[in-house]
Parts: structure tokens; C-alpha cells; sequence
């Protein structure tokens, strides 16, 4: 058996979510009419590179890179007892510049 390679990549179950954006990045998209730093969420068992092939195999979006974080559901309490709400990842994704842009670090802050 050859070196080892990657198996095409299919995306049945991937969902990604677009978190909600702030203030100050609506208004660097309506100045601009892009972002370079975009959060979602999605489901613990994603990993990186299938956020970045998702992104530019469906959408055509060259990514730079992605950031992930881990979260716990929160423990509630009801009458009937404890409940769990669902873990969940967060992924920060980190478009390329346009050609031609001037700004280098626009909207990762």
C-alpha cells in the first residue's frame, strides 16, 4: 500500500450556523461590504479542515484559516429535574483578502 491520502470529502450532516454579527463589524460591511473574521457554530465533532472544505466547496470562499473552541451545554434545572442542553463548537474563519485590498488586518479584532 502507497503513502497514505485523503479520501473525498462529503458533506451530508455539516451544519454551520452564522452567528449573529456586532455593531461595529455591520458597519465594516456596509463600509467595505466584506468581513475578514466570520463566527458560526456547528456541532462538536466538525474539525477544521471540514469547515474550511465546506466553505470553499459549497460557497466558493477562500479561508485562510479557522479557529474552534469547544462549549459545554448548560445544566438547567426544571421540576422534573436536570437537563442538559446540547454541546456545541464555535469556529472563528478567517477569509483571504480580496485582490487589490488595501487593508491588511480589516475586521480581525
Amino acid at each position: 500500500m502507497g503513502p497514505w491520502r485523503r479520501l473525498p470529502t462529503y458533506f451530508p450532516n455539516i451544519s454551520l450556523y452564522m452567528l449573529p454579527l456586532m455593531e461595529k463589524e455591520l458597519e465594516a460591511v456596509k463600509k467595505t461590504g466584506w468581513l475578514r473574521k466570520v463566527a458560526f457554530r456547528t456541532t462538536p465533532n466538525v474539525s477544521k479542515l471540514e469547515i474550511k472544505a465546506f466553505l470553499e466547496s459549497v460557497y466558493g470562499m477562500e479561508v485562510e484559516k479557522v479557529n474552534t473552541l469547544n462549549y459545554e451545554g448548560k445544566k438547567k434545572r426544571r421540576k422534573y429535574g436536570m437537563v442538559q442542553r446540547p454541546d456545541w463548537k464555535k469556529a472563528y474563519v478567517y477569509f483571504k483578502l480580496p485582490a487589490g485590498s488595501i487593508e491588511e488586518d480589516h475586521g480581525a479584532g
